[in-house]
């Protein structure tokens, strides 16, 4: 089982799953339209668990 969830979308949906996830013991890989520099603020809320990508990145880091 992968234990790595790729999120593409990063707006209310995608951080409640996230944050979701984490809170499972899942790593989520987050990405936007935008870039992932701009998750910074998300990924440090949600903590180690959680990495900025591209969304080719975030479909890769998924099953």
């Amino acid at each position: 089982m992968n234990d790595t969830l790729g999120i593409i979308g990063s707006g209310n949906i995608g951080s409640v799953v996230a944050r979701l996830a984490v809170d499972a013991g899942i790593d989520v890989v987050l990405s936007n339209s935008r870039n992932p520099e701009t998750l910074r603020a998300l990924t440090d809320r949600l903590g180690p668990r959680a990495h900025a990508a591209t969304p080719a990145e975030a479909a890769a880091a998924g099953d």
